[in-house]
């Protein structure tokens, strides 16, 4: 090596700070108030923040140093529609060695922080057995988190892989796409010349976007892939989970075609992003789904029919075995009133009884059938455990101080006209 070579340039200079992102899902919704009781007990009391206009959660996993020289920082941010991302965050600067043969700076801890956020928020060492456990809805609704299920099974995890933002270094390589500061995309990795806020915050914005729509497409493929279990199935929750994934992704959808940004080419992006690939098997897929849910839809109206017209026969039989019971009654009763014309007091009694009687007997088993209905019984049960946990979430959110004020009356007022809906609903179950 000449003398000349040690004052080369290094081939990768080192960047003044790294951020890298990793997309998860928790389920179809969360309760930001209530998960952020939940995980303030694992990681302290979470920041409330705005993020391209969404209400969010902001918590810090852990910060540190990375072999005793590199600060880091790891953060999660939670949105209502049940999803968010990791971020690590590495402070390079004072740092000079090609970091990408330096030491082994970020899988480790990254990896671990996403496992270790997903088994606080669902509160489970074991989020796979989780899935197929009993009873996990409701330990999930008391946590703040609205499940996703697909044909019956709980859907929650992480997008595969993640994205890496680079500041403070250009690569010699790659594509230009932004300027002011100039932003450079390479093999997946972005590159900012300068430490912009503004124009990480929307590369953040961007890589949500990608992860969620790929997570969505991920969810779709997996629906179809379940389609057979749902056909051999008359399980009516199987069409309101698909009912709720179909409403969720079109609401995802119409929002982010709204996506505007003032440094990224949001349009040169779209371009074969995940969100295009999603739009594009949206629309047909969720179509063939639903003409199958339609199908076997019609098969259960059809099962329904024939048992509506089952039980018509069955009461047209007892109706006329009452008529045939009255009449043949009224012919008896006639012929002892001749016979005994002074006990006519006691006949009339005995006619009022063989009519009324029957009547009453049947409309009382129809009433105590009702009321023991087991699937009422359950839709009750569940209407009042939403009904209590709406109370008591509207009951500590008037009195915690802990939440930002325009938060505080945002959520109130969300969770009050959700708490009527869920009364209404269950006075309508009761009067029935």
């Amino acid at each position: 090596m000449g003398i000349f070579d040690l004052f080369k340039e290094k081939e990768t200079p080192t960047p003044e700070r790294i951020l890298e992102l990793a997309v998860f899902s928790l389920g179809s919704e969360t309760d930001l108030y209530r998960i952020s009781q939940h995980l303030s007990l694992a990681f302290g009391a979470p920041a409330w923040e705005r993020f391209a206009g969404r209400r969010s959660l902001v918590f810090n996993l852990d910060e540190g140093s990375l072999a005793a020289q590199i600060p880091y920082r790891l953060s999660a941010r939670l949105f209502e529609d049940g999803g968010g991302f990791v971020r690590l965050d590495l402070d390079l600067s004072g740092h000079a060695f090609d970091v990408e043969e330096g030491i082994l700076w970020r899988r480790r801890e990254l990896s671990s922080a996403l496992a270790r956020f997903l088994e606080a928020a669902l509160s489970t060492r074991d989020p796979e057995g989780l899935k197929h456990a009993s009873g996990a809805d409701e330990a999930l609704a008391r946590l703040g988190i609205v499940p996703e299920r697909i044909a019956g099974e709980l859907d929650f995890g992480f997008t595969p892989g993640s994205t890496l933002i680079k500041i403070g270094v250009l690569p010699k390589g790659g594509e230009k796409i932004a300027s002011g500061p100039d932003t450079v995309l390479l093999d997946g990795v972005y590159y900012v010349e300068s430490n912009d806020e503004e124009t990480l915050r929307e590369i953040e914005r961007w890589v949500y976007r990608e992860g969620a729509s790929a997570w969505h497409r991920l969810s779709l493929r997996r629906w179809l892939e379940r389609m057979d279990d749902v056909r051999s199935s008359l399980n009516r929750s199987h069409i309101k989970d698909f009912a709720r994934f179909l409403r969720r992704v079109n609401r995802f959808v119409t929002r982010e075609r709204r996506f505007t940004a003032s440094h990224l080419p949001v349009p040169y992006l779209t371009v074969d992003s995940e969100f295009s690939l999603l739009t594009d098997d949206f629309d047909p897929t969720s179509r063939r789904l639903t003409e199958l849910f339609s199908v076997r839809q019609e098969e259960a109206v059809d099962v329904a029919l024939s048992e509506l017209r089952r039980l018509s026969r069955k009461q047209e039989k007892l109706f006329v075995a009452w008529v045939v019971l009255v009449a043949v009654a009224g012919v008896f009763l006639g012929v002892l009133q001749l016979f005994f014309p002074q006990a006519s007091w006691l006949w009339m009694i005995g006619a009022g009884a063989l009519i009324i009687f029957p009547l009453g007997a049947y409309y009382l088993w129809a009433f105590l059938r009702r009321r023991s209905d087991p699937k009422r019984a359950a839709r009750l049960a569940e209407l009042k455990r939403r009904q209590e946990i709406l109370s008591e979430s509207v009951s500590r959110l008037e009195g915690d101080q802990g939440v930002p004020e325009e938060f505080r009356e945002e959520l109130l007022t969300r969770t009050r006209r959700e708490l009527a809906r869920i009364e209404r609903l269950r006075s309508e179950e009761e009067g029935a």
